[in-house]
């Protein structure tokens, strides 16, 4: 063996052993009464402020932790990564609640300006401002509705009569603008003349990926402006008119208060950091735990691109103007699981192209319900988001797959419950309520493809899925619309399976144009305007292959209908097969609607059940029991809903109840997790 084979075998080795010596953890900890001079490595010597982790190198199997019932300002940036078997972990020691991050600072130094405002020096940009947990208007005009659009000029400008301040008026505001139903978008005021607004790039609001080009870069909107769609002026201290509104301008914050209040008893703290941990680009094995993220700009936890096991659980996330929980694109195996999301204006969980993510067993609420802030463009006001960057080319192929959303319980959205993009996905269990509250078009369950290939073979099972409501607040008298479960454009080969449907504002199930060779299967959808619907309006026979079988769609008055196929290009639709379904409406006999398109313009039809066979020759094997059946005269309709992952007891001793097949209940029935079951009974 020669000199240099020897040397390097030499080197080899004893790399090895400098490699495999142990480096032992360190604990750092923060308490509001350490000291950031003391050595912050044990309970008696906490650091005191969240800034002196900075001058830390993190290491693998270190663990920072903040001393619970106290509070800390600022953020944490994690720019080292941890191992599998030994992650950096952020997590809380002590007794008590979960010690609170917070972007807010106190505002101490107010001076008395007369007539009930107040002005302070805070010489970081102000994004919100709290009142304890008040959340003050950020100052508006009009204070509560809406301008509305007289006349549009693209993306550029907006005229409007109302407006008749002095030019320059309005320069520098921002413009909260609806342009569609589905969407709110901020823009900033570049130029006002009077009755014209002339819009400029914002920076309020990160440029989604998919948007950057049709927005170039942000210089303009996304959608063009419209007349009879609505809008409001925000930030400049001259619209300040009214008790808890605010203004921040050239490192001055103005407030109003009510007449009864005294500032130095308010405790104002105005909100100034944008994220409460941020994680570097390429970051890997992170455990965020038993923390309490409060009032953040732009996130609570904000994650950079090609991070991997990233392990947030078990925290709180409240009052943050953005999004709760943000990850770039590209993770993988991440884990966020059993949070607690509230009062978020933008998304309280989002994530872009990621792979292999388990969402479960969060509790969202009220998310995204002060229209227009929050977040500028498609998919705010939303629960949990699963998306991609989508382009009319596609350049690459780095989509979301293989990510699983399960348990969490989802309740007043203003726009989708949950959003899951991509392919082979399975999102199951969840219990979504109270969805579209501040944006129509939306649902509580949507998936979607900007293009096919993309969203595909993804299963949406055993899901409560309630009350979608539609707003359209700021649109030209548009009616309100929203979807429970959402199949829209280019979603293929999905398998919707298994879920309870209950009291929609538009269909129960929708099957959009371009999305096809799905499957819809033993579902029960029960009080909503349609059950089952199937519409084309820009693609002529790109609905096809769908097998909609083993359905029970439950309507409770004549208005409600069991299927609906609308097409408004062609004269016929054939979806595919629908068999085995079960249609109930207890007070009409046509529960079907067919509408399509006829020379010169548009038919609908409203049949009964053998008409609807007749007509589509597609449900031949499928039942109904309508008003025409003397057998269930008087009787009404009942679901019993079991949305807990335990069997639940159901005691039926108020009145006689039967099955739709005419057997007798018993008085106790048995309904399994995340079931439902129909029943009849005789109306008092």
């Amino acid at each position: 063996m020669n000199k240099t084979k020897v040397l390097y075998q030499f080197l080899s080795v004893a790399a090895g052993i400098f490699c495999c010596t142990p480096c032992f953890a360190t604990n750092y900890y923060f308490s509001n009464e350490g000291s950031d001079a003391a050595n912050g490595r044990s309970i008696n010597k906490p650091w005191k402020t969240i800034g002196r982790l900075a001058k830390i190198k993190l290491r693998p199997g270190d663990t920072v932790l903040f001393r619970r019932s106290d509070v800390f300002e600022g953020g944490l940036r994690i720019l080292q990564s941890g191992t599998v078997e030994k992650p950096i972990v952020i997590t809380a020691y002590g007794e008590g609640a979960d010690p609170i991050l917070t972007g807010a600072v106190q505002v101490n130094n107010w001076k008395d300006l007369g007539n009930d405002r107040y002005e302070a020096t805070v010489a970081k940009q102000v994004y919100d401002v709290f009142a304890g947990d008040e959340r003050y208007t950020p100052a508006r005009f009009p204070n509560n509705d809406f301008l509305t659009i007289d006349q549009g000029f693209g993306k550029d400008s907006i005229a409007v009569a109302a407006l008749t301040q002095p030019d320059g008026y309005w320069n520098g505001a921002l413009l909260r603008i609806r342009p569609l139903d589905w969407v709110y978008e901020t823009r900033t005021v570049a130029t006002y003349q009077k009755g014209l607004i002339i819009q400029g790039r914002q920076n309020r609001y990160a440029i989604e990926a998919s948007f950057t080009e049709r927005t170039q870069a942000g210089k303009i909107g996304l959608y063009a402006f419209q007349k009879g769609y609505g809008f409001y002026l925000e930030g400049l201290p001259q619209m300040i008119d009214t008790v808890k509104e605010w203004a921040w301008q050239q490192n001055k914050l103005l407030l109003q208060l009510p007449d009864e209040k005294d500032i130095n008893s308010i405790k104002a703290n105005a909100v100034v950091t944008d994220y409460g941990v941020w994680i570097n680009a390429g970051v890997k094995n992170i455990t965020i735990k038993g923390l309490h993220f409060k009032q953040y700009e732009k996130a609570g936890v904000g994650v950079a691109w090609h991070v991997g096991n990233i392990n947030v659980s078990v925290n709180q996330f409240n009052q943050i103007h953005g999004v709760g929980v943000l990850l770039d694109s590209a993770s993988l195996n991440c884990v966020i699981s059993y949070n607690n999301f509230t009062d978020i204006l933008g998304r309280g969980i989002s994530a872009l192209e990621p792979v292999g993510l388990e969402i479960s067993g969060n509790t969202i609420k009220r998310i995204g319900l002060v229209r227009g802030q929050g977040w500028s463009g498609v998919n705010g006001a939303s629960g949990i988001v699963i998306h991609n960057v989508e382009r009319a080319m596609q350049t690459d192929t780095s989509f979301a797959h293989h990510n699983l959303v399960k348990y969490n319980r989802v309740d007043s959205c203003g726009y989708n419950g949950i959003r899951v993009d991509g392919s082979y996905n399975l999102v199951e269990k969840n219990v979504i309520d109270h969805c579209s509250m501040t944006l129509n078009d939306g649902a509580n369950l949507y998936c979607f493809g900007k293009g096919p290939g993309v969203t595909h073979h993804s299963i949406f099972r055993n899901n409560i899925v309630r009350y979608s409501i539609g707003d359209s607040k700021g649109t030209p008298g548009n009616p309100n619309l929203a979807f429970g479960i959402y199949i829209d454009n280019n979603s293929t080969d999905m398998l919707v399976e298994g879920n309870t449907v209950i009291s929609t504002g538009a269909s129960g199930i929708l099957n959009n144009d371009a999305s096809f060779n799905n499957t819809i299967r033993n579902n029960i959808i029960y009080d909503c305007k349609e059950g089952l619907g199937f519409a084309e309006w820009a693609n002529v026979g790109k609905i096809f292959g769908l097998a909609v079988e083993g359905n029970l769609v439950v309507s409770l008055n004549p208005a409600q209908k069991a299927v609906s196929i609308t097409n408004w290009l062609a004269p016929a639709l054939n979806v595919g097969k629908l068999t085995n379904n079960h249609y109930v409406n207890l007070t009409t006999t046509a529960l079907f609607k067919y509408t399509t398109r006829q020379i010169p313009e548009a038919t609908r039809l409203d049949l009964s059940f053998e008409q609807w066979k007749n007509i589509t020759s597609v449900d031949k094997e499928s039942m109904a029991l309508t008003a025409s059946a003397n057998c269930i005269n008087g009787f009404e309709a009942f679901i019993l809903v079991n949305d807990l992952t335990t069997t639940k007891d159901y005691l039926l001793n108020d009145r006689i109840y039967f099955f739709l097949d005419g057997r007798k209940a018993p008085g106790e029935i048995r309904v399994g997790p995340f079931k439902s079951q129909i029943l009849l009974a005789k109306k008092y």
